[in-house]
């Protein structure tokens, strides 16, 4: 029996695909949300890096490579999560084992890989025509057959490696670091132009001055399906079901519109197989055993700690475009509550499972009193790094970065520990339909009460004036936090 004929009656029996009226309204949906929001996202980067700003064309340039090496990253990452080359669980479970061609099976898996490296492509040539209009043709072809290759290298490298996740995430974290180092020296002034020629990241650029280079790596990525589909006979049967697993939670994910699933999924699937060295916990008692965890989780997460530190990089880049100070000031807060979050991951799971504070004799309240001073020492040297960069110096940015820490830890744990998404909200009515408002209440409690402890740092930083800002923020983070353990206290 050959794999196609299995599709087909697979397809015969689903009964979502006998309803050509529910795919039509999916894919129409699909369609102009897409349309709506990359509209919204196209005129704001068409505001920010368009010809007729005054930044000058070399930070221009190197503020795109940032972008560019930022952007691979984030695909390898993604790539690392989910495969890239990828099946479901039943089709694991049933097919791989069967007496099939693997490689045939396998086939709209490849085909998939190779879509979603066109669209990558190609939303990074768009951002690379912010820039300059001359050769879009060129740009537009070497950015999206840039795409193809950075998720065909992926899929090579999931097919030759035992651990590609482990690769792919190395990876990533490399290209995210090398990304916050061409920024800032754009920023400041050094010709970062040599980076464009080392990867996909700058071909858009280079294309847009010489058109022949798109066609060298448009030919060059006709070859990388090729090359997908002939390796399948390589993937082994361990990193499919490694794939299977991501990709079934990210399809959790998506049908029960609830973000929190993934980052849950992804920190089981960090620590699985996962071999630890000999390191204790600290000899200490009681709630204080939450502070010597949390310490012990950050020691072995240095890998997170070097992408925190690279955060710091992003307002800075935000300072020097021509953008309003809001956009800074957004950025800083956006950033630094990611910063933050790889010290808050206990506390997500303490309101998980409860089981540790029973084994412990400690109530929720106590338990959460032992995991502040972890993550406000953190948030409060990353803030003091990054508003001491924004500003362009020591002193009241860094005192008024310290003194916001208490308040950005706040904003940080209350982020970490929400609720799943409650779908029993009113609807809204959209062009699309109606949407749940669910999904939209959760990523906002991820900053409500972040703004709400950081607006004087974030007045600061639209007006310029640390030095106005500084008591109320002191009385905004300590009432905050405080208002925090109190009520967690409480129960």
């Amino acid at each position: 029996m050959r794999p196609g004929r299995v599709r087909r009656w697979v397809r015969r029996r689903q009964r979502a695909r006998e309803n050509a009226s529910d795919l039509f309204e999916t894919v129409y949906t699909l369609v102009l949300l897409a349309a709506m929001v990359g509209y919204m996202i196209w005129a704001q980067l068409q505001a920010v890096l368009s010809g007729q700003t005054s930044a000058p064309a070399g930070v221009r340039e190197g503020v795109l490579l940032a972008a560019g090496l930022a952007w691979t990253a984030a695909l390898l990452a993604v790539a690392s999560a989910l495969g890239p080359v990828s099946t479901s669980a039943p089709a694991l479970q049933w097919l791989v084992t069967a007496p099939l061609d693997r490689r045939a099976l396998l086939t709209p898996a490849v085909a998939q890989v190779t879509g979603i490296g066109l669209l990558a492509g190609l939303a990074q040539g768009l951002l690379t025509l912010t820039l300059s209009t001359v050769g879009a043709g060129a740009v537009l072809l070497a950015a999206v057959a840039g795409g193809v290759l950075v998720l065909g290298a992926a899929a090579a490298v999931q097919s030759a490696s035992r651990r590609p996740a482990r690769r792919l995430s190395t990876a990533a974290t490399v290209l995210a670091i090398a990304a916050a180092v061409v920024g800032v020296l754009a920023v400041t002034g050094v010709d970062v132009a040599a980076v464009a020629t080392t990867g996909p990241w700058g071909w858009p650029l280079l294309a847009g001055r010489h058109p022949w280079l798109a066609m060298v790596i448009a030919a060059v990525a006709l070859l990388m399906p090729i090359l997908q589909w002939y390796r399948l006979r390589w993937l082994t049967l361990a990193n499919l079901t490694d794939a299977a697993q991501s990709s079934g939670a990210a399809t959790a994910v998506f049908f029960t519109l609830d973000p929190g699933l993934a980052s849950r999924a992804a920190e089981d699937r960090r620590w699985r197989g996962r071999r630890l060295g000999p390191d204790r916990l600290p000899r200490v008692a009681g709630r204080f055993v939450a502070t010597g965890q949390d310490a012990l989780l950050l020691l072995r997460s240095p890998v997170r700690l070097l992408l925190a530190a690279a955060l710091v990089t992003v307002p800075v880049l935000a300072a020097g475009l021509p953008v309003s100070r809001w956009v800074i000031a957004a950025a800083w807060l956006l950033c630094a509550l990611a910063a933050a979050s790889c010290s808050t991951a206990n506390a997500r799971r303490d309101r998980d499972d409860p089981g540790l504070a029973r084994l412990l004799g400690l109530t929720d309240g106590e338990l959460f009193t032992g995991r502040v001073a972890v993550p406000v020492a953190v948030c409060t040297l990353w803030s003091a790094a990054a508003l001491s960069a924004v500003g362009g110096g020591f002193g009241p940015w860094t005192l008024l970065g310290a003194v916001a820490g208490p308040g950005l830890a706040a904003g940080a744990l209350r982020s970490a520990r929400r609720r799943e998404v409650r779908h029993d909200a009113a609807a809204l009515s959209s062009p699309a339909g109606f949407m749940p408002t669910g999904p939209f209440l959760w990523l906002a409690g991820a900053a409500d009460l972040a703004v709400l402890a950081l607006w004087p740092t974030l007045l600061a930083i639209v007006t310029r004036h640390p030095d106005t800002a500084l008591f109320n923020q002191v009385v905004f983070s300590a009432g905050t936090l405080s208002g925090m353990i109190i009520n967690a206290r409480r129960g």
